[in-house]
């Protein structure tokens, strides 16, 4: 129903992909609701290391490594499909990896060549669209490695961008730039979020929010818990929000929770919104 694009324009490192898994669990743990996570991405083991771990390497045989493997990776399956005009909402299911049942599933990455990869990105949006037929919510990590022209039709095409960035002043006045500019990023589906934060900064999202946009209360943040980053390498990351989600009182991790309850407080008013308007 709600397709949900995590985006970034800044060169510095926001944890953009770490920032939308942390989400996409969140979502998965506290709502009664099916939440599919897209990745973009193109070789990278993040997504996978976050649920699932890294796994045994395969045995080689006499003859050299077994290749007579089918490949797990479900968005190379979706392009066949779509290719040979046989994609419907409910198939998209067949290609996804179970994280939390009847919750949460993911379309993992693509692994292979850059050449494919150009070839099947080109589905990303129709896949997004036929989802958000399906599922309740639909999360898309945007890799900075995908062609400018996709990176613009999934933010044109999310019910809400989560736009993020780093507490860095001049990476905070560019967003805003490509905001006001509203070709990648518009400003009545966008929520600006700060990654990696740390509310100690001169830069907080209070003093942003009332030195720089002038406005109260409209940034959101994610902050910089180093047990998120452990977690996602082990493979723990849902163990860790459950952990999380029963302790009492007040430190970092019950601040971090906190965070990603704000945002998606917020994801839900700017869904709201949109739909007002139309």
């Amino acid at each position: 129903m709600s397709v949900i694009a995590f985006y970034t324009n800044c060169k510095d490192q926001t944890g953009n992909t770490m920032s939308a898994i942390a989400f996409a669990t969140y979502l998965g743990i506290v709502q009664n609701q099916k939440t599919l996570f897209i990745s973009t991405s193109i070789n990278d083991n993040t997504i996978r290391q976050a649920f699932w771990g890294t796994p045994p390497k395969k045995r080689s045989g006499l003859f050299g490594p077994n290749t007579n493997v089918i490949s797990e990776n479900g968005i190379e399956g979706l392009d066949r499909v779509i290719r040979s005009n046989k994609i419907a909402p409910d198939i998209i299911t067949d290609y996804t990896k179970v994280a939390l049942k009847n919750r949460l599933e993911i379309l993992m990455g693509y692994r292979g060549s850059e050449e494919q990869y150009r070839s099947i990105q080109k589905q990303y949006l129709q896949i997004a669209n036929m989802a958000s037929k399906c599922y309740d919510n639909v999360i898309i990590d945007i890799d900075k490695q995908l062609d400018m022209k996709t990176r613009f039709e999934l933010t044109n095409a999310a019910d809400v961008v989560v736009a993020m960035t780093t507490q860095k002043l001049e990476n905070i006045n560019d967003l805003i730039t490509t905001m006001n500019d509203g070709v990648a990023l518009k400003r009545q589906n966008s929520i600006i979020t700060l990654g990696k934060y740390d509310e100690n900064s001169k830069y907080n999202s209070r003093n942003i929010s009332r030195n720089i946009l002038k406005q109260k209360d409209i940034v959101n943040t994610i902050p910089y818990n180093t047990i998120l980053f452990e977690a996602v390498q082990e493979g723990q990351i849902i163990d860790m929000f459950i952990k999380f989600l029963g302790i009492k009182g007040k430190d970092e991790n019950t601040f971090f929770i906190e965070e990603i309850e704000r945002l998606k407080k917020s994801v839900e008013e700017k869904i709201r919104e949109q739909q007002l308007m139309k």
